[in-house]
């Protein structure tokens, strides 16, 4: 069985000198992520949980890692929207397969300002403005048919798609992120960074 196939001779000097910053690094690997051809680089694991403990994950894009945290757009009335109402504590993993990297990034997620909500919404394709729109995500479906036709009466017409007020653009306030560079001896590099006070502290941890 094939593991862990991806590049592992990757230089990444963060390792030996880790940066201050651990976004600008978490933005520099995605980057390179996306340079280097890798399929789908800003697809990511989100798992949320309930007040009691109850997890759930699923995959989504992410739209942007920048100096605040990492926004991501989806609907307050979602597993996981709900979820976040009882329980804000969320966490990210992404994995590079072709590069043999991971990133993960725990933290606070919540809804991000309005003018960042309206913009995100205005950049999404047309049909995923539509399901938006007219679906509820995560609520039970009872008849395909009618909702694929709503849903494609609205992508058709001519008029501009609102964004629907239950829908967001969130933000990720990491306090923490490791970084990891696989190795097929298992002998693998990683570096986590813990939120201390206004700045963030590293350390190497071991395979």
């Amino acid at each position: 069985m094939e593991t862990l196939s991806g590049d592992s001779a990757l230089l990444l000097p963060e390792f030996d000198s880790p940066p201050a910053d651990p976004l600008a690094l978490a933005a520099e690997w995605l980057a390179a992520a996306e340079a280097s051809g890798v399929r789908e680089p800003r697809a990511a694991t989100l798992a949320t949980a309930t007040a009691t403990g109850r997890v759930s994950a699923r995959t989504l894009l992410i739209k942007d890692i920048g100096p605040s945290g990492v926004i991501m757009g989806f609907s307050e009335i979602s597993r996981k929207g709900r979820e976040l109402a009882e329980n804000p504590r969320a966490v990210i993993n992404m994995y590079w397969r072709e590069r043999l990297q991971q990133l993960t990034i725990a933290g606070t997620l919540s809804p991000a300002e309005e003018a960042e909500s309206d913009r995100l919404f205005a950049g999404r394709v047309r049909g995923a403005q539509a399901v938006a729109a007219t679906a509820h995500q995560s609520g039970v479906l009872t008849d395909v048919a009618e909702l694929r036709e709503t849903v494609d009466r609205l992508a058709a017409s001519s008029e501009p798609i609102a964004r629907p007020a239950t829908w967001h653009a969130w933000l990720l306030v990491p306090d923490e992120l490791e970084f990891w560079h696989g190795s097929p001896d298992r002998f693998h590099r990683r570096l986590r960074y813990s939120r201390d006070g206004d700045g963030f502290r590293s350390e190497r941890l071991q395979p």
